[in-house]
Formats: structure tokens, C-alpha cells, sequence
């Protein structure tokens, strides 16, 4: 590959941090489908507080996705 078709690749995709593959563990795997489906506006589309925290929990704290599941949920029961 020649370094302008490098250059390009880099400028234009995101790095992968593993945010991404964490955030649909946490979606697909460990929060419970009760809880999916009674949230699921708030998850789905909200102003960004569920992203906000999901970020917080990766980010800042390093949860894993299990750990992170049950955090969002006692959280957001405590927010509605």
C-alpha cells in the first residue's frame, strides 16, 4: 500500500479502542431482556445519558460488560 493510500485510511477511520465491541456485549449479552425491552427508548434513543454512562464505564472506570450491565441497570431503575 503506498503511504498516500495509507494516509487516507488512517485519516478517515477511527481507531479501534474496543469500545465499540465492549458497548454490544454489554447490549447483546448481559443486560437482561426484561430490562432491554422496558428500557429500550432510553437505550436506543435518549439524549445520550445511557451513552454517557457506558463511556464512564469504559473509559474511566474499565468495568468489564458483565460488571457494566448490572451497574446500568440498578442505575437507570434508580433514574426512572
Amino acid at each position: 500500500m503506498n503511504w498516500k493510500k495509507s494516509l487516507d485510511k488512517y485519516l478517515s477511520s477511527p481507531p479501534d479502542d474496543g469500545f465499540d465491541g465492549w458497548y454490544d456485549e454489554v447490549v447483546e449479552k448481559y443486560l437482561t431482556d426484561d430490562f432491554f425491552n422496558k428500557y429500550e427508548d432510553f437505550i436506543l434513543t435518549s439524549s445520550g445519558q445511557f451513552n454517557k454512562w457506558m463511556n464512564k464505564l469504559f473509559f474511566e472506570k474499565g468495568k468489564s460488560p458483565e460488571e457494566a450491565a448490572k451497574i446500568i441497570e440498578r442505575i437507570t431503575k434508580k433514574y426512572f
